[in-house]
């Protein structure tokens, strides 16, 4: 099926669009063929024929495997009726009255597509999904000229300059209206530097009350000491009884003695 194909394609119509997909796919020499399309009806039980019934007008899922040379395990797409059903009415009529045609040729693409992605990728079919669901939205056009003029803060014109910048929208008169309310932001935003607060004031020390010293005691030259009475005559008494018994008076002794004799 083309683009050109209205929606009363027959099954040589599809036959032929599987066709064209093999064949661009063995020209990669890659191609090591594709398994027969399955159905089911409650995920669990698969099989190439499928028959409608008033109880399932349509299959739940269907599943398709294609193999590649030099790839372990085939590509296996899985897709689910309610969710690749197309959104034209005249597609989803036809999809209704040969679900197992219709269907089992979209799985059979995916598969396809899934294994060879670098040579079907750009491949589409008029019954394929909606380009909504496909593609996401393109994102509308910006004013860059706009958002420049408008931009209230520094960081915002920044971050506008940088998207223009990626999305190579830069100029040079944009340049110039860049420069120009970046000036303008940044003199607004300016303040003058505040004056360091004062100083908090350094506490006086505490008053200690200073006292004299305690002046040295003089010494007492020994002509001036009192002489101790009772010294001395221990001291006589001991010399006097070493001379009585004709001992020797121990030096100690005698220096005492001269010591307490000196006036």
């Amino acid at each position: 099926m083309t683009e050109q194909q209205t929606t009363t394609a027959t099954d040589e119509d599809v036959a032929k669009t599987l066709a064209d997909y093999e064949r661009i796919v063995q020209a990669t020499g890659e191609w090591n063929g594709r398994e027969a399309t399955e159905f089911t009806n409650d995920g669990a039980t698969w099989s190439p024929v499928w028959v409608k019934t008033p109880e399932h007008p349509n299959p739940l899922a269907a599943r398709s495997r294609v193999h590649r040379v030099g790839v372990q395990y085939p590509a296996e797409e899985v897709v689910l009726w309610d969710e690749v059903l197309p959104a034209d009415e005249n597609w989803r009529r036809i999809w209704m009255e040969r679900p197992r045609t219709l269907f089992g040729a979209f799985a059979a693409r995916r598969s396809m597509k899934s294994a060879f992605r670098e040579a079907l990728w750009d491949r589409r079919e008029p019954d394929d999904l909606p380009d909504a669901r496909n593609a996401a939205p393109t994102p509308e056009p910006r004013n860059w000229d706009l958002e420049i003029a408008t931009a209230e803060t520094v960081d915002e014109l920044k971050g506008v300059w940088s998207d223009a910048r990626a999305a190579r929208a830069r100029t040079a008169s944009r340049e110039v209206a860049y420069s120009a309310r970046l000036a303008e932001l940044a003199a607004a935003s300016w303040k003058p530097a505040e004056p360091p607060a004062p100083a908090a004031p350094t506490p006086h020390p505490p008053t200690v009350e200073l006292r004299p010293a305690t002046a040295a005691r003089p010494r007492i030259p020994a002509q001036h000491r009192t002489r101790n009475p009772e010294m001395s005559a221990a001291l006589a008494a001991a010399v006097s009884d070493a001379e009585r018994h004709d001992r020797p008076v121990p030096g100690a002794v005698r220096r005492a003695t001269r010591k307490q004799a000196q006036p």
